[in-house]
This record gives C-alpha cells, sequence and structure tokens, in this order.
C-alpha cells in the first residue's frame, strides 16, 4: 500500500514539474505577454530590442512602466529605454523589490503613475509574474473598477505567478490592501493630471 502511495505521490510531483516547465518555457519565449485591458493595458517580461519595437508597434504602446527601476549602464536598461525614446513612447521607472511589497511611498507613486501615463501601457518587471502580476491586478482595481476577487486573478500560475516562498508577499500584500486593511488609493487622487 504505500509503495503505491509513493508511487502515485511521484507521479503527481512529475506531473507537476512537468507542467510547471512547460509554462515556464511558454512564457520565457513569448516574452510573458499578456492583455490587462484589451487597447489600453498590457504585461510583460523584460523584453529584447526587437520584442520592444514588436510590442509596441503592434498594440500602439504610449507608454511603459518598468518596475526593475532605473539602471543606467545595464545593456536590458540601455536598450529598453532607447527603443521608448526613437518610438516616442514615455518611459517610467519604480524599483519594486522582487520579494517585499511596496513601501507607501512607492505605492502612491505606483497609483499616480497607473493614473497619469497615457494610454495604452505596458507594464513590466524582470520574468513578468509577480511584481507585474501584482501592478495588473491593481490596475484593475484602482483604474478600471474591477472587483478584488477578478483582478486576484492577474497573481496566477498562467502568467509564472507561484503563491508560495519569497514572491508570496505580492499575494498578500493585494489581499490586504483589496480588504482595505492597508493603503488605499484611486485615480480619482490624480485627476489633475491628463491621461490621453
Amino acid at each position: 500500500m504505500r509503495k503505491r502511495l509513493l508511487k502515485v505521490l511521484i507521479a503527481v510531483l512529475c506531473c507537476v514539474a512537468l507542467l510547471t516547465l512547460v509554462v515556464e518555457s511558454y512564457l520565457e519565449e513569448q516574452g510573458n505577454f499578456h492583455v490587462i485591458s484589451p487597447g489600453v493595458a498590457y504585461r510583460s517580461a523584460q523584453l529584447d530590442e526587437d520584442e520592444w519595437e514588436h510590442y509596441i508597434k503592434k498594440f500602439h504602446i504610449r507608454s511603459v512602466i518598468n518596475l526593475r527601476g532605473s539602471a543606467p549602464g545595464k545593456d536590458w536598461y540601455e536598450e529598453e529605454v532607447s527603443t521608448c525614446r526613437r518610438l516616442g513612447v514615455n518611459h517610467y521607472d519604480l524599483r519594486l523589490a522582487p520579494d517585499k511589497p511596496p513601501s507607501v511611498g512607492e505605492f502612491k507613486e505606483l497609483v499616480k503613475i497607473l493614473c497619469t501615463a497615457q494610454r495604452p501601457v505596458l507594464i513590466h518587471c524582470k520574468a513578468g509574474a509577480d511584481r507585474s502580476g501584482l501592478v495588473a491586478a491593481i490596475w484593475q482595481v484602482v483604474v478600471e473598477g474591477l472587483s478584488p476577487s477578478v483582478a486576484r486573478k492577474q497573481l496566477s500560475i498562467w502568467f509564472g505567478h507561484l503563491p508560495f516562498g519569497s514572491t508570496a508577499v505580492f499575494d498578500t500584500f493585494f489581499e490586504e490592501w483589496s480588504k482595505g486593511n492597508g493603503i488605499t488609493w484611486n485615480c480619482g487622487d490624480f485627476t489633475h493630471v491628463s491621461r490621453r
């Protein structure tokens, strides 16, 4: 009986590992690019120069929100900034830690950017899973007025997010914030700045 249970457990773990590998490979190949709100907001992993140009042109991106923060001298950052500049796209840098929830100041700056950035926007971090997932969920609540239960789906394995380990802080932050037990903001706080 124990041998059979052990075999079943090993088979389940192998299936989970294989599924995770397939999802991660797909997301890596596609730049983990996904629609948050058609024609208005998108999310992705760090893109290379060709991918930046492709997505900016295809989806008419007007603003890029980089959640990795300013990194002058790094190839990925220089490519991103120069491509945005060349294509006339606004570029915002906001460093959110990959394993800590946003501070009050970071959250306020984030919501201000989300509410005032010219549309359509592309939000990205390194993998496009955790920080981008949190910000996509916040976007859906604050900008679009969707319910937290709908927006919560942006923090999902389908986008590469795993709700355990160091990245579970994003799930906890979103749950606490969306229940009103933490920081709350909405775009009404920033209506003096034009979005379009």
